[in-house]
């Protein structure tokens, strides 16, 4: 599936804003509904029971006198219904779902990665989804030979270590189209820069239009990648991690396993980087503030441009604020290993606002 995750946050925004959450619990369900899991192909598929077993579990910590109550009993009971049929007859798209209910309404989010099957009663539980969208990283692997661009799309799931793989991306549909007229002209005295230049021309132009986020790892021929990456525009430019010796003809998982290591260890660089310039613009009284208390206080000015939080996050402190956050507008990076550890040692929560002052 093709994710957005400003699409995701659009619709969890559009649920939670028209549903009193703060004076309401609401009921919050991610279920592995991943088709390639075989024990999801049988006749009645492991999400199904899984769910079933989760939905008992929140039962059973309910109040016991009010689930007395037939009305208790019945809303109960609607509401799973209203979940198995969302499943069965609308079938997702993702590798799991996410599902936002008031015990009225339902709200259903597909997700690109798998997620263990749970219930959550409360403040809607976001924070899990948000992880799972930001250690969802996608790495073009782009490798030239001559007249020749191949592209891997690579799929990265750091917190699970799992990874997919696609050759379907658009720039391969583009350079495809193109290389034939490069092949023709191979003769000309000028070809290798004009090879370099409509290529860096491409790829210029795909990530002009192109919202989503995505790093670049170069192969094949060094020299020719070397000269497109220095052909690219400065912002693009910085979207290239890597120029790796991969062989052109490379199988589709080596490349992804040479990409592999280089991803995770540039994901963790960045996020121990993230920490320290959000330490670093605090302490010179720049537009950053750590401990929740300087977060909460800056969300209700408006402030905030990004929150960034470690994770796991070991309790339900920052439940509310991670909601509030994301109906403001403003994003949530998290942070994961090293960078995690160094942000609990201050506060636990930071945030990069738009202006520093009042």
């Amino acid at each position: 599936m093709t994710t957005d995750i400003n699409d995701i946050l659009d619709l969890f925004r559009d649920f939670v804003s028209t549903h009193d959450y703060q004076n309401n619990s609401i009921l919050t369900a991610y279920v592995d509904i991943d088709s390639t899991n075989p024990e999801n192909q049988r006749v009645t598929p492991a999400w199904q029971i899984e769910l079933k077993n989760e939905l008992k579990r929140f039962e059973s910590q309910l109040d016991p006198e009010e689930m007395k109550r037939w009305e208790a009993q019945k809303t109960l009971s609607r509401t799973e219904t209203m979940i198995m049929d969302r499943l069965q007859h609308q079938k997702p798209t993702g590798r799991s779902i996410a599902l936002f209910s008031d015990f009225e309404d339902l709200v259903a989010i597909d997700l690109p990665v798998p997620m263990k099957t749970r219930v959550y009663y409360g403040l809607p539980q976001i924070k899990h989804l948000l992880f799972a969208l930001d250690q969802y990283k996608k790495y073009l692997a782009i490798l030239f030979s001559g007249s020749e661009v191949r592209i891997v799309e690579v799929f990265l799931t750091r917190a699970t270590n799992e990874i997919q793989l696609s050759t379907e991306h658009e720039l391969a549909r583009r350079f495809g189209r193109k290389s034939k007229t490069l092949a023709f002209d191979r003769r000309d005295k000028e070809y290798e820069q004009r090879f370099i230049k409509e290529v860096a021309g491409e790829i210029n132009q795909y990530f002009l239009e192109s919202l989503e986020a995505e790093r670049i790892v170069f192969g094949g021929n060094q020299q020719q990648a070397a000269q497109i990456r220095s052909a690219l525009r400065p912002n693009v430019r910085d979207l290239v991690v890597a120029i790796e010796p991969m062989d052109f003809k490379l199988p589709e998982r080596e490349i992804a396993d040479i990409v592999r290591p280089i991803a995770y260890a540039y994901e963790q660089d960045h996020d121990v980087t993230v920490v320290e310039n959000l330490v670093y613009q605090f302490n010179k009284n720049g537009p950053a503030v750590i401990e929740k208390q300087g977060v909460e206080i800056a969300l209700e000015r408006g402030k905030v441009k990004t929150l960034v939080i470690p994770y796991p996050v070991d309790t339900e402190e920052f439940d509310s604020l991670i909601v509030d956050v994301i109906l403001s507008g403003a994003e949530v990076e998290f942070v994961y290993g090293e960078g995690a550890d160094k942000l609990k040692q201050f506060g636990g929560i930071g945030a990069v606002l738009y202006y520093s002052g009042n």
